[in-house]
């Protein structure tokens, strides 16, 4: 296990000749790194360093795209549930990601984070701001949540939880993903790609 500091310690048997042990090493951005070590019978401690890269989402750049625009959403700190965890970090490195690698401008790039992200907040942006910005046939729409999602009990409808969101009233409280794809159709972009970092 992983102490505070980031040390990783592990109890094994070595036998007679020493063993090849294979480490791999996931962090929660999805940044993986692998390594092998020997231990030699009698070592006590052997010591491998594994490092990655920082995330950075403004590593190049490309031609802005006016006809883009992005609608961000990265809730962490629910008012009627568990936190989803480093979702609001999420979404701000997004934001980033956006301008800088999709080319979206800065003026067309909306930002909904934690209580900012209530179920009015996210509809108003996609019934209003969205559809009453996006050029039938030129506009690329992207979508980014980052958060709770949940099922229906019967599994059939598929919701991203909001902010204010009560998993017990779905219907009543959530976002129901196919009302969301529908609205986008209805403002009749030329694209849209939206990215969902939640579970069901």
């Amino acid at each position: 296990a992983f102490d505070d500091q980031g040390i990783f310690s592990h109890s094994t048997y070595v036998p007679t000749g020493g063993i090849e042990v294979d480490l791999k090493v996931i962090d929660l951005a999805g940044n993986n790194h692998n390594e092998t070590i020997f231990l030699d019978e009698g070592e006590k401690v052997t010591s491998a360093r594994l490092t990655f890269p920082k995330l950075n989402p403004i590593e190049r750049t490309v031609v802005e795209n006016s006809n883009s625009l992005a609608l961000v959403v990265g809730i962490n700190n629910y008012e009627r549930t568990p936190n989803a965890k480093y979702a609001d970090q999420d979404a701000s490195f997004f934001v980033d990601y956006a301008r800088h690698i999709l080319g979206i401008p800065k003026r067309n790039v909306r930002l909904l984070i934690n209580e900012k992200a209530r179920r009015i907040d996210i509809k108003v942006e996609l019934k209003q701001w969205i559809r009453g910005s996006v050029d039938p046939n030129l506009s690329d729409v992207y979508i980014f949540f980052a958060g709770h999602g949940m099922a229906s009990p019967d599994g059939k409808d598929l919701y991203l939880l909001p902010y204010d969101g009560e998993p017990r009233l779905l219907e009543d409280s959530a976002l129901l993903r196919s009302e969301m794809f529908t609205t986008l159709k209805q403002a009749n972009p030329r694209s849209v790609t939206m990215f969902i970092d939640a579970c069901y």
